[in-house]
Parts: structure tokens; C-alpha cells; sequence
């Protein structure tokens, strides 16, 4: 997962992890390992913590308020983001959401990308990095569902 904004928002809203998540019917760890990038979220325990945060679930997500718009960079990159995300997994049995999930994380991952090709001057980057990232997040959504399954 990429970078996300809910510990800046949390700690402004003076909200301890245990409190936000108690609040919005989630545990701790899905908090943590969200705010730590080790998990993504979907779209309901998303709106949850946003309504509980009083907050946009995309401000979470892209650290935009609500009103402020993407630049075009940032729309560029959300539809590619979209495209990508349909493309490989077109012929998978994803639900809305699932799919919605890895456009999110699909999305974070390239704004990461770009800050870091600005930081070491854009050499030998692979055109191919879009494939790597879609496998990677299909098997890591697949791999955490299956968890949630076998308990």
C-alpha cells in the first residue's frame, strides 16, 4: 500500500487508533496496518472511519479536502489508474469493490512511483512496472482474502 493520510487526519482530530476503530466497528490492527501501508481498505470501512472522522473518504486517501480537485497530473494518473486496473483484471470474478480497492492502491502506488522517479531523475524506469505492480496487488488482495476466509 501506498501512502495514505489517516494518521495525519486522526491525530488532528486528536483520535487514538483504538478509539477511531472502536468508533467505526473496525479492529486496531486494520487502523495500524492501514496507516502502515500493509493493507488496504474497502470502500464501507472506508466511509466508516471517514464518517467518524467527519472527513471525505477520499481526503484519507489522496489528502485532498473535499472541493479541492485533482490537478491534471493527478486525473491522468487516477484514469490510468482505472485503465490498468480494468485491463488485467477484466477476466477476474472481482466484485465492485475488490476492483475499486486495487484502483485505490493501484493509484497510490504511481503517485509513489512518480515522487520517487522525480528524486533520482527518472533513470531506467521500465515500461513493464504497471504489470509488475497489477500482479503484485491481485495477489496480494487474493492472498488477503483467503486469510479472512480461514478464520
Amino acid at each position: 500500500m501506498s501512502e495514505n493520510f489517516l494518521k495525519k487526519i486522526r491525530t488532528e482530530k486528536s483520535f487514538g487508533q483504538s478509539e477511531l476503530a472502536r468508533k467505526a466497528g473496525v479492529s486496531k490492527q486494520l487502523i495500524s496496518g492501514f496507516e502502515k501501508g500493509r493493507n488496504g481498505l474497502s470502500a464501507e470501512v472506508l466511509r466508516k472511519i471517514a464518517n467518524v472522522l467527519k472527513v471525505n473518504p477520499n481526503y484519507i486517501v489522496t489528502g485532498k479536502k473535499s472541493g479541492e480537485s485533482f490537478n491534471d497530473a493527478e486525473k491522468k494518473r487516477m484514469m490510468e489508474a482505472l485503465k490498468i486496473t480494468h485491463e488485467f483484471y477484466k477476466d477476474y470474478d472481482f466484485d465492485h469493490e475488490t476492483m475499486s480497492r486495487i484502483a485505490t492502491e493501484m493509484y497510490g502506488f504511481m503517485s509513489d512511483f512518480e515522487k520517487l522517479k522525480a528524486e533520482i531523475g527518472g533513470k531506467n524506469f521500465n515500461k513493464s512496472l504497471n504489470e509488475k505492480i497489477a500482479a503484485g496487488l491481485a495477489a496480494k488482495c487474493f492472498l488477503s482474502c483467503k486469510g479472512k476466509n480461514k478464520h
